[in-house]
This record gives C-alpha cells, sequence and structure tokens, in this order.
C-alpha cells in the first residue's frame, strides 16, 4: 500500500514513541494528533504541551513531532527552554511520573530536545535533534 499515507503525524509520533520504548525510556507523555495533554510548560503565561516527554537515566527528553520539519514546533521548543522556571517545571513533572509509578525519584542531569519527522537532508544546527523516521517507521538520531 502507499507509503505517502502513512507518514503523518499519527506515524511520527508512533515510530518515535516506539524508538524510546525499545530503548528503554519512560513514556511520561505522548500526545498524537487531535489528543489531549495534560503535561505542560508555561511560555508567557500560557500553557504549552510537547507532543513527547520521556526520561531515561537521568536524561528528559522532550519533543515536537509533524510529517516535515517545522519551524514554529523548532521556536516552541525554544521557548520552552528559556522559560524562567523551565527547570523546576521539568523536575516536578518527572518526579510526579515516577510517584505515580511508585518509583524512586530520579534526578534531571541533562535535558535535550528533539523534533520528529520524516526523514529528509535538514541538517540540525542548535541544540534542537532531529528523530528522522524512514518508511519502514526506523528512527535516526541526528545532532549537531
Amino acid at each position: 500500500f502507499d507509503t505517502c499515507v502513512l507518514m503523518n503525524e499519527t506515524f511520527i509520533t508512533q515510530s518515535i514513541n516506539n524508538f524510546l520504548k525499545i530503548n528503554d525510556y519512560f513514556i511520561i507523555q505522548c500526545i498524537f494528533p487531535g489528543g489531549q495533554g495534560a503535561l505542560n510548560f508555561k511560555v508567557n503565561g500560557r500553557p504549552v504541551y510537547p507532543d513527547l516527554i520521556a526520561f531515561k537515566n537521568g536524561t528528559l527528553i522532550i519533543g515536537e513531532n509533524k510529517p516535515s520539519y517545522n519551524e514554529s514546533d523548532h521556536k516552541k521548543l525554544k521557548k520552552i527552554k528559556n522559560n524562567f522556571n523551565f527547570n523546576e517545571k521539568a523536575q516536578e513533572i518527572v518526579n510526579n511520573f515516577f510517584k505515580s509509578k511508585k518509583i524512586p525519584y530520579s534526578k534531571i542531569l541533562r535535558i535535550d530536545f528533539f523534533l520528529g519527522f520524516k526523514e529528509s537532508k535538514i541538517k540540525p544546527l542548535d541544540y534542537v535533534k532531529f528523530f528522522n523516521v524512514r518508511d519502514n517507521g526506523q528512527v535516526l538520531m541526528l545532532e549537531n
């Protein structure tokens, strides 16, 4: 069947979600298109809901997914990162997740940001990693 039909935001999100699970990340939030998120960061007083939040071995990752590279999502991640109480809010999210799972809390040692989209020739230029998704669902992680 036609793979172009599959390469939508749902396929991108599912592929990245599967990639993270296979690599032993705790999925804290995964919002599919049309879904509602619960966890957010305040940007200019308004809640911003990342598509995906995951955690493994002290590393929190926060990302946005689209079928192709999206400049507004890139800016959205920068706004989240530059928010004045970002680190405190991120740790609170992780603590609440671990508490709900009855797992000992884990301190965030590092925070990575990513944009997930269909494999392309665009390369990351700053701290935002790219998770490129191939037609078969394989995820390639690119960083500057």
